[in-house]
């Protein structure tokens, strides 16, 4: 009860009037009662509204009873949680602006792109797609981030509107696993709290070190994910068991001496053996610098577009 009257007494600021279902409210010693609706609390006194003649009274919550006293303490607390996550809701809302934002969170920088009209969006939401980008690149510097920005295309953005992320992995020589990944993970649960994100229609791809972490994240949080494009990377066959179930379309070219085909066919198999949805697209011609090639092509977002968990 000392904590109840000191919450009460803390100077919170009231939380918004309300017209709610009146209730019964008692004296501290029971003598008396009022059927009442309330209005606000502040300074250790509440205010509240008399049902019969819609008079508005304040008194002190000490004069009150110890059950008033608590329902008081537990609507402001609801009240100040409420607040707190329209604003949060409301930081996230700014950045979509149709422009590639930089923003951080959970010790990554990241870009972030939205039509501005998403901000609005209905419950069922739109969709989330997040980049990760290969190995020395830096999506934080360049007017738009790397292949990221082939969703955000004008032609693609219109069949398609979405969200699009694109993280930047620390210049410390680390890759997009570990801490890395669980900041990736915390992210996307940050957007799809606060934003009007469709929950079953979140897109998972990479290219070089991002195929790798593609598969990655995927191995470590399969439910997350409708559907994934890993690019010129690999992962464990071991991990493939976990995510048998999210449709995965593998890029390699033949000719790349810098990620072998090998890596990106072995998962492949692997996926292969659990009867995965998966396909597999090897560029005959193509070396390790095939992402541009990939993500130009209308028919990898038309395919990524279509999956739903």
């Amino acid at each position: 009860m000392k904590a109840i009257l000191a919450f009460l007494a803390a100077g919170f600021l009231s939380v918004l009037p309300v017209v709610a279902t009146p209730r019964e409210w008692k004296t501290a010693d029971g003598a008396k009662t009022i059927a009442a609706e309330f209005v606000s609390a502040k300074d250790g006194q509440v205010t509240i509204r008399r049902t019969s003649d819609q008079k508005i009274f304040t008194i002190a919550l000490a004069t009150l009873s110890e059950a008033d006293r608590k329902w008081v303490a537990d609507t402001l607390a609801a009240g100040e949680e409420a607040s707190a996550k329209s604003d949060k809701g409301s930081a996230f809302a700014k950045l979509l602006t149709g422009e590639w934002e930089r923003t951080e969170g959970h010790g990554l920088q990241y870009r972030i792109y939205g039509a501005r009209k998403l901000r609005g969006a209905d419950e069922a939401g739109y969709p989330l797609v997040i980049y990760l980008h290969g190995r020395n690149g830096d999506v934080m510097t360049p007017e738009q981030p790397g292949d990221a920005r082939s969703f955000s295309e004008e032609d693609n953005y219109r069949k398609r509107p979405c969200v699009i992320i694109a993280p930047q992995c620390p210049k410390d020589g680390s890759s997009w696993d570990g801490k890395n990944a669980e900041a990736v993970v915390e992210i996307i649960r940050d957007l799809m709290k606060n934003l009007s994100v469709d929950k079953k229609r979140v897109y998972l791809t990479g290219y070089s070190m991002g195929g790798y972490g593609t598969f990655y994240l995927l191995g470590k949080e399969p439910k997350l994910f409708a559907a994934a494009v890993p690019i010129s990377g690999g992962g464990n066959p071991n991990d493939a068991e976990n995510f048998k179930d999210v449709p995965v379309w593998v890029f390699h070219g033949a000719k790349d001496e810098t990620v072998k085909p090998e890596q990106s066919k072995r998962m492949v198999e692997a996926l292969q053996k659990e009867k995965a949805e998966v396909k597999f697209t090897e560029y005959p011609d193509g070396d390790h610098g095939i992402s541009g090639r990939t993500y130009a092509d209308k028919a990898v977002h038309e395919w990524i577009f279509q999956h739903k968990k």
